[in-house]
């Protein structure tokens, strides 16, 4: 197997596991937001009203899992390190980096113009969203990376 290939391989499965890893978050919301009624809570993001920073949130996760996912079929599939771990790891760097990225989106539209006020728009738009995102993320993580990195496994020559 070749490195290209195994890049390749990576790319492909951690692009699915960001789809899984979507529709988890779809779940996680819909269950949150189901107060109103099953479909309310299934169009939750209709009057969530940052729309913008959930279409930035995707693309950026699409774009995060599709460069470590290059990162961990290497990782698998040529240096034949653990690929349960691996596909943790990089589940994690996805969900966080793409949390990290995403929320300056906010921070530049809403909380740029609060700094030095009393708001703390850098806690309230960056430091918030990454614990929320690794709080109810850490468990889909782990089971969606330990998938991911069997997926990638499966495609070893034996």
């Amino acid at each position: 197997m070749t490195e290209v290939e195994a890049k390749n391989i990576g790319s492909r499965q951690a692009l699915i596991s960001v789809g899984i890893g979507l529709l988890i978050a779809q779940l996680i919301m819909t269950w949150f937001s189901s107060d109103a009624g099953l479909l309310k809570g299934f169009l939750w993001f209709v009057s969530f009203g940052y729309n913008l920073n959930l279409i930035i949130g995707i693309i950026i996760m699409l774009l995060s899992g599709h460069f470590f996912g290059r990162l961990a079929g290497k990782e698998i599939l040529i240096k034949k390190r653990n690929y349960l771990w691996v596909g943790f790891k990089y589940g994690m760097a996805t969900l966080l980096t793409t949390a990290f990225l995403a929320s300056w989106t906010g921070f530049f539209q809403e909380g740029i113009d609060n700094i030095g006020t009393n708001d703390e728009p850098f806690t309230d738009y960056i430091i918030k969203p990454l614990f929320w995102v690794f709080f109810f993320g850490i468990i889909p993580v782990f089971l969606v990376g330990f998938w991911f990195g069997r997926q990638i496994k499966k495609h070893e020559i034996k």
